[in-house]
């Protein structure tokens, strides 16, 4: 079992790590970027030092206008429906894992959070939702890994 919640955990590092890549390399101020140097400047400053000598997974268009959020929205998901995989059903926890998903955006189209709210990513973050649940359960409720 122990090996299915490192490969969840996984899955949701890896998720957070490319979207903070991808706005690192945008060049945008963004605000928690902006927090984060303030609280922290060494820290922020070794951190920008490090993600200039990634790959360069920004680009224009779809992976910076969507990508990230797509990603975000499906590490969240993946995170509350890991919490709860054994004490419901799937049917009750894809509802979840969507509503999870969504919630940023939904607040953006209802003007309770900054940010520019697209339809866009409202339906690709329900996509991203729908599967990163699916995901979660298989691997830690269902699957057939072998824990050795």
């Amino acid at each position: 079992m122990h090996i299915r919640y490192i490969l969840w955990l996984l899955f949701i590092g890896v998720q957070v790590a490319i979207g903070i890549i991808i706005y690192a390399q945008s060049g945008e101020d963004v605000a928690g970027f902006v927090w984060f140097a303030r609280q922290f400047p060494s820290l922020s400053a070794w951190l920008f030092e490090l993600i200039s000598h990634f790959p360069l997974l920004y680009r224009e268009g779809w992976i910076a206008n969507h990508l990230p959020d797509i990603l975000w929205s499906s590490a969240c998901a993946s995170f509350l429906v890991g919490l709860w995989v054994t004490q419901l059903t799937l049917s009750k926890l894809l509802p979840l894992g969507m509503g999870c998903a969504i919630f940023y955006e939904t607040l953006q189209g209802l003007g309770f959070a900054g940010g520019t709210f697209d339809w866009l990513d409202w339906i690709y973050s329900l996509c991203a939702g729908v599967l990163s649940t699916l995901l979660t359960y298989l691997l830690l409720n269902k699957s057939t890994i072998n824990d050795t």
